[in-house]
């Protein structure tokens, strides 16, 4: 990588990550609601604010020149793709448990083409063109901010579309559906209907919806909260794959449908084992690095470094290089859904496999933090967009 001004970026993506713990988890009160702001959140805000052209002075402008901002757009998927071995570990203990879950939690999967369906030819008839691709896929969860990245990277406007659904299900997702959930219930869906949607692929909306529906009806609340658990575990396991093999070939049939048949463009990039192994060995030191911050500033009441630790990160690094590996060999498939199966993918069946063996694989990469996990890649997803 001939960028002299990358250690500039690498420097100051470690001291955003620091101040960023540092300021910690903070609630922020509106009413009768609260919004939980997390140290992911503040870095993405501090990335962001410091990407305007007042601040790009002295040393901020070797931060933000084009090279990086470029950098952290390509490469944001190789940054993410320990999160994507992550949940591996947290299917494969209870994926008996998914698989006897039964055909109505699996019907209800269905819903989450919702997005496209409805949201898509709203996006475009307010104005949005290739914005909508990103902003409809899914909920804008680390799922489809994994797969934009890889597909569009974060520098175009898909990867815009999809950021801004990030940020504004971040901040304001848990209240919508802390409100919306019980306005269904009202208009006449049964409950246990509403408690399986609940679980939608974020914790903190499934929280904040079920919670809603247990409120109104509290002799139900174990099993709202049962229906919502199993059906965000389900969601965890099966979104992927809902989104490669359902919900983006829809989506693409719709796009050109909807706009007369404009192609939907898709940025390739250089795909380079060594690029990579040095990207995702830069990703799993700042993962490290988050971890340790919490340490000190939390102590024993936060999450421990031990030799464990770093066996997860290990973990995550060979599931991460197995994936890459894997989907540049299946570029010679004869089956075209195989050959456009995303990294992402290859890495969470990769990671599931390992953790389906073995229960100290599973406690290695349960060792590693997942807001450790998540604070660096917003602030790499933050500086990608320095530059729209």
């Amino acid at each position: 990588m001939k960028n002299k001004n990358l250690p500039y970026l690498i420097i100051f993506s470690v001291i955003v990550i620091l101040i960023a713990e540092l300021i910690g988890f903070k609630v922020l009160s509106i009413g009768k609601f609260k919004i939980g702001l997390l140290p992911l959140l503040f870095a993405l805000i501090i990335t962001m604010i410091l990407a305007f052209n007042i601040f790009r002075k002295g040393i901020l402008e070797k931060v933000y020149n084009e090279e990086n901002v470029n950098f952290a757009g390509k490469y944001l998927i190789i940054i993410m793709l320990p999160l994507m071995a992550k949940y591996g570990a947290d299917v494969a203990p209870r994926l008996k448990e998914i698989i006897s879950i039964g055909w109505i939690f699996l019907i209800q999967e269905l819903g989450n083409v919702g997005t496209v369906i409805i949201g898509l030819p709203i996006a475009l008839l307010i104005g949005l063109r290739r914005e909508a691709i990103g902003s409809t896929l899914g909920l804008g969860r680390e799922g489809e901010l994994a797969y934009i990245s890889e597909k569009y990277t974060l520098n175009s406007d898909e990867g815009r579309g999809v950021l801004s659904m990030y940020i504004f299900g971040t901040l304001f997702g848990a209240i919508f559906f802390s409100v919306i959930a019980p306005i269904f219930l009202e208009i006449g869906f049964r409950v246990e209907a509403l408690a399986i949607a609940s679980g939608m692929g974020s914790a903190s909306m499934m929280t904040a919806a079920s919670s809603a529906l247990a409120a109104i009806h509290p002799e139900k609340a174990e099993i709202i909260r049962a229906y919502a658990a199993a059906s965000q575990l389900l969601t965890s396991f099966i979104g992927t794959f809902t989104m490669v093999f359902i919900a983006v070939p829809l989506q693409r049939f719709m796009y050109n449908k909807l706009t007369g048949g404009k192609k939907m463009t898709k940025k390739l990039f250089e795909n380079y084992f060594i690029k990579n192994l040095s990207i995702l060995t830069l990703s799993l030191s700042l993962i490290l690095f988050t971890q340790w911050i919490k340490v000190l500033k939390y102590g024993d009441k936060g999450p421990q470094i031990t030799i464990y630790t770093f066996l997860g990160l290990f973990c995550l690094g060979l599931f991460a290089i197995i994936g890459i590996i894997l989907q540049r060999v299946m570029q010679k498939a004869p089956i075209k859904f195989i050959r456009d199966f995303p990294i992402l993918g290859w890495v969470s069946i990769t990671s599931l496999f390992f953790c389906m063996i073995s229960t100290e694989v599973i406690k290695a990469i349960n060792s590693v933090d997942f807001l450790s996990i998540t604070t660096p890649i917003l602030t790499y997803a933050g500086i990608s967009v320095a530059d729209r």
